[in-house]
């Protein structure tokens, strides 16, 4: 629990302060990630006929910045560090 010292002085940030803050938090806690399961349609005959696609693969979906972000998971559920796993996907699009 919060001491109240801690909170008289959060409640004296500027907004400015508060979304500093905020970004520090989000780089210290991981966010929450929600796993889901879906099939996913290709570029192959039998998907572009109306396919029930391949799959069902796990993808994780979480919020970052404001928007939501999904990053593929496998054909296994595993427990991610969602954060990890973006700048890996960014990593791999820059080669």
């Amino acid at each position: 629990m919060l001491d109240n010292i801690l909170l008289n002085k959060i409640n004296q940030l500027s907004s400015t302060q508060l979304k500093e803050l905020q970004n520090y938090i989000g780089k210290k806690i991981p966010p929450a990630v929600v796993y889901y399961q879906k099939p996913i349609r290709c570029g192959c005959k039998k998907c572009k006929e109306g396919g029930k696609g391949h799959g069902n693969y796990w993808y994780a979906y979480f919020s970052y910045k404001g928007k939501t972000q999904c990053v593929y998971v496998g054909k296994e559920k595993r427990e991610i560090d969602p954060l990890k796993e973006m700048k890996k996907k960014k990593s791999n699009i820059r080669r």
